[in-house]
């Protein structure tokens, strides 16, 4: 879209100049003419230097268009979780470069919805549409298909392989469960029942690998922790998140991970009402502002980060044909256990170094989380966190 832009604009220069060019030459032939007739009568006056004319100012080139973004998201921007992330990551892109315009439409539900928009922004000329629901895997590639000319970028998504995807379909691979994995670590060095949990979203592997390697990671630091988990098939809903809460601090659970979206508010109420120290862990966003007396740490996924690089890469041509782009603990370091902040009591000196230990394991690759599909013992079916031998990935 651009190249054809910058050709149209050299031919008006072109075009402009030619004409600006017949002008001066008509004058000149006029000048000549009245120099060839009878002197003109001295007025005493000095005669114009035939060369004292202003030149005529080259037409200013018109501006560049912007780098166009459209942000789908599932929830809201201001949910305090996952759609937050984006959003912030993408309006920090919008705001830091005068070239780049996003557009973010929210609360996104279906696979219809997230089409239909993809292909509205797509059919108006916009340069790239991310598509922030690893349940849209399918939604991408259909309106890419449709939009060859419109970069379509959907994330967390891990293919098999890129071969037959069209040139202009991008998957983004973001380990959030390299973060999980973290706090999961986190849950079982401060839990005093032995007994950790976890409400989820939806099932699928984008998002089952969150719970599985929380589990993990509170298994790497004590192998016999117990762990139960629900799946409540909601991102917002936050009665039903609380009712699930409620069920697992009956069973014994004091630290909660959240892996959905505003529905995480639902587990943060059940743990505020909850009789002794009920721990939650949100997912996605740094939450604890949310509720300083209950949110220990949370997983933070480094969305915010990933947003704005995707725009840049954008932006300056940067990302492949048929691309498939992986950000990692070991090359992102916005994946991360957010501070504990004002309850950094929770975790003991002995506790911290223990952390600190296993985090930099993982961030060298000493100990390597599984993928969720691909390669040795994936996360992205429930019940993996539990199986995998910790030898196996670098935990013992």
């Amino acid at each position: 879209m651009r190249s054809s832009n910058r050709s149209r604009r050299v031919l008006q220069l072109f075009a402009l100049l030619a004409a600006a060019a017949l002008v001066a030459a008509a004058c000149g032939d006029g000048d000549d003419e009245s120099s060839g007739s009878g002197a003109e009568p001295d007025t005493g006056a000095a005669e114009p230097a035939a060369d004292s004319e202003p030149a005529a100012e080259p037409p200013a080139e018109p501006a560049a268009e912007p780098y166009r973004v459209a942000l789908l998201i599932p929830g809201t921007s201001d949910d305090a979780s996952w759609s937050n992330a984006w959003a912030d990551g993408a309006a920090a892109a919008d705001a830091g470069n005068d070239d780049v315009v996003v557009e973010i439409v929210e609360a996104l539900p279906e696979v219809d919805d997230f089409i239909q928009q993809g292909g509205a922004f797509a059919g108006d000329g916009y340069d790239l549409i991310l598509m922030a629901d690893g349940r849209m895997v399918d939604a991408a590639r259909t309106v890419a298909e449709q939009f060859p000319g419109t970069i379509v970028c959907q994330m967390p998504h891990q293919p098999e392989s890129t071969d037959g995807n069209p040139d202009n379909l991008c998957y983004v691979d973001i380990a959030q469960h390299h973060a999980n994995f973290f706090t999961g670590v986190i849950a079982a060095l401060v839990s005093d029942t032995g007994r950790v949990a976890s409400i989820n979203g939806f099932g699928f592997p984008g998002l089952t690998r969150q719970p599985e390697t929380f589990h993990l990671g509170a298994r790497c630091v004590n192998p016999d922790i117990e762990f139960s988990q629900q799946y409540i098939n909601t991102w917002t809903d936050t009665a039903a998140a609380k009712a699930a809460a409620q069920a697992e601090i009956a069973s014994g659970a004091d630290v909660i991970m959240a892996a959905t979206d505003q529905a995480v508010l639902g587990v943060i109420s059940a743990a505020q009402e909850a009789e002794g120290t009920v721990w939650v862990i949100p997912s996605y966003y740094d939450s604890f502002e949310v509720a300083p007396d209950v949110v220990l740490t949370s997983a933070v996924h480094g969305l915010q980060d990933v947003a704005a690089a995707l725009i840049d890469q954008g932006l300056n041509g940067q990302i492949p044909t048929a691309a498939f782009i992986d950000f990692t603990a070991q090359n992102t370091p916005g994946i991360s256990a957010a501070p504990l902040y004002d309850n950094a009591g929770a975790l003991d000196a002995e506790g911290k170094a223990v952390f600190d230990e296993l985090e930099a394991k993982v961030r060298s690759g000493e100990i390597m989380i599984p993928d969720e599909t691909v390669g040795d013992n994936p996360v992205g079916v429930e019940g993996a966190g539990g199986e995998i031998g910790l030898a196996a990935i670098g935990c013992g």
